[in-house]
């Protein structure tokens, strides 16, 4: 249906995604056995589980360790209290619980892996080594298994880390992201030995197979690649690698700082130099994964650790960031984008991430502000200007919006098939602000660059049948999105209102009904199908469809009209709307469907 838009998401950290099952134990509350035992850690227990549950990590990392403090011995408790204090970064403390862990019930997954980190930071290889390698060097985690090829990179034994991930990526075939990952870290620990070319064959197979996978390498591969290119000598390969990456976005600040270095004739060094780099790599990347799901508690946790071994990986503080504001722990994120440094790649990304984070804390004047003077810093920013105007667009100030993407259609001379969704955004912003005419060409423009776009589809389509105009075409182009989209509620739901409009009430109430299984809380949706109830006789369920969408807080506008139509009937609220010159129906099959029906209605 026309009228919404999904936002860009909080911009995180790219990494790359890893196969890993990882799993707390259960939250059944611990047991001390004596009566008052369990009265005593009931209270901080529970507290901590709530502060856990909200995403207030800080808390509990707090409420766990009051809660082992009156039961030391308590190996679930510690294992909730280590991962909770790695999340909140307080690596220290966590250390502390994971060897009197280790000591009672050795072989927990997290305890030690922060014990082997521990010991690699200290230096102390050999322990590292054997923390990890209990049950055997094939088992544990995959992420441990990574740190593993890395520990012994760092003890000195490149053979025996080369051997392991040479395992690793072929034990993984048919795990596509296994395979990528140790062929990617493969790549970085030939780099590391100063063996480019050997690292270029283990780089070009993860590329291959990420692209085979997903369509493309991420940013980060594309970095280092391209990277071992040049100190191969191959700099117009290297160039053509970033240059080709980079059409492939709106813009990336690293990717750009790297093409400048190469065209001015300087070599990046390698990513990962050491052993700790590369384990910290290793953690960092299946951070980037578990942040995207429901575990993102470990996630953070592990990118703590990340950047307790390698505090320059600055990318891993820009996914602390990420995580913090996706929990809604939107002080902390703030203060999480304000401490990368200002001379680092990653702040432009950092200083998008904090205005949006102020955003959702409720102080949209000062985030638009802030993203203005991101805008004035970097004037040739495609996404400063569209970051802009996402946010004007969230805070309703579609004028603006527009003005926004104007900015950054401006840096955009000849546009390429990636700069749709530019045209698309301001469309709907025209479109929002009354400008149809230039919100029209934008959505043609769209459709032009990338043709059958069910997005584009469905909101133009929809617009047209809402002015009465192109129906024919414009009905076509919705059934084509949603040929493309079935389970997308809201396009379901534009052809469901189409048909409407069109006087097919039945063929719209099918639609419409798919349309609330898809989205049952939206309130448009349901007041849709409510309408479309009523106009074939099923007045009863039309107006506890009216009731929902009313529950749902729906837009003032159409709350009072749903008002209207439950004090009056529809027929009375579509009469006085063509009496005003707005014919709710264009055009009729006939009498309406059902309007001398009774069912109690």
């Amino acid at each position: 249906m026309a009228g919404r838009i999904s936002t860009l998401a909080p911009r995180v950290a790219a990494s790359l995604a890893l196969v890993l099952a990882l799993a707390l134990p259960a939250p059944a509350l611990p047991g001390a056995t004596p009566a008052e035992g369990i009265s005593g850690l009931a209270g901080p227990y529970l507290a901590a589980e709530n502060a856990a549950r909200r995403g207030d990590i800080a808390a509990a990392a707090r409420l766990y360790a009051k809660a082992l403090a009156r039961d030391p011995d308590n190996a679930n408790l510690m294992g909730r209290t280590i991962s909770h204090q790695m999340a909140a970064g307080q690596i220290g403390r966590a250390v502390s619980v994971a060897r009197r862990l280790d000591a009672l019930q050795p072989g927990h997954y997290l305890g030690v892996l922060l014990l082997a980190a521990d010991a690699l930071k200290r230096g102390d290889t050999g322990r590292a080594g054997k923390l990890l390698d209990i049950g055997g060097p094939e088992s544990g985690p995959f992420a441990g298994r990574l740190m593993g090829a890395w520990i012994a990179f760092a003890g000195g034994d490149i053979d025996a880390a080369r051997a392991r991930l040479t395992k690793l990526e072929k034990s993984g075939a048919g795990d596509a992201a296994r395979e990528i990952v140790a062929a990617y870290h493969l790549g970085l620990l030939e780099s590391a030995a100063g063996r480019d070319g050997d690292a270029i064959a283990a780089l070009d197979r993860a590329l291959d197979r990420a692209i085979e996978h997903a369509g493309n390498g991420t940013l980060r591969l594309t970095r280092v690649r391209a990277g071992v290119l040049a100190r191969l000598g191959r700099v117009e390969d290297a160039r053509a690698a970033v240059a080709k990456r980079l059409s492939q976005t709106l813009g990336d600040k690293r990717l750009e700082l790297l093409e400048r270095d190469l065209a001015a004739g300087r070599i990046p060094a390698p990513v990962v130099m050491t052993g700790i780099e590369g384990a910290a790599e290793a953690l960092f990347g299946v951070s980037g994964y578990l942040s995207r799901g429901d575990n993102r508690q470990i996630g953070l946790a592990y990118a703590q650790l990340a950047i307790h071994l390698d505090p320059d990986l600055t990318e891993a503080r820009l996914l602390i960031a990420g995580i913090l504001q996706q929990d809604g722990q939107f002080g902390l994120a703030i203060a999480a984008f304000e401490a990368i440094p200002a001379s680092a790649p990653e702040a432009f990304d950092a200083a998008i991430g904090r205005a949006e984070a102020m955003q959702q804390a409720g102080r949209t004047d000062e985030a638009i502000a802030a993203l203005r003077a991101t805008v004035a810093a970097h004037p040739r920013s495609i996404e400063a200007h569209t970051s802009l105007g996402d946010m004007l667009h969230r805070d309703s100030r579609f004028a603006e919006a527009g003005v926004a993407y104007d900015g950054a259609l401006a840096l955009v001379p000849h546009p390429e098939q990636r700069h749709w969704q530019l045209f698309y955004q301001r469309g709907i912003a025209f479109e929002r602000s009354d400008q149809w005419p230039r919100a029209e060409a934008d959505f043609l423009q769209a459709l032009e660059l990338e043709p059958d776009q069910p997005r584009v589809l469905n909101y133009l389509g929809y617009s047209w049948v809402e002015m009465g105009e192109h129906l024919g075409e414009a009905q076509a182009m919705i059934e084509k999105a949603v040929e493309q989209r079935p389970e997308d509620g809201y396009i379901v739901d534009s052809l469901g209102w189409v048909l409407y409009r069109l006087g097919d009430f039945a063929g719209a109430a099918r639609h419409l009904e798919r349309a609330v299984e898809l989205k049952p809380v939206d309130p448009v949706v349901n007041d849709h199908f409510g309408d479309a109830l009523w106009m074939i006789g099923r007045r009863i369920e039309a107006r506890f469809q009216w009731k929902r969408a009313l529950s749902f807080e729906p837009e003032d506008k159409d709350a009072g009209r749903i008002r209207r139509k439950l004090a009056e009937g529809l027929d009375a609220v579509l009469e006085e709307e063509t009496a005003a010159g707005n014919p709710a129906i264009i055009q009729s099959d006939g009498a309406a469907a059902g309007t001398n029906a009774n069912d109690g209605g």
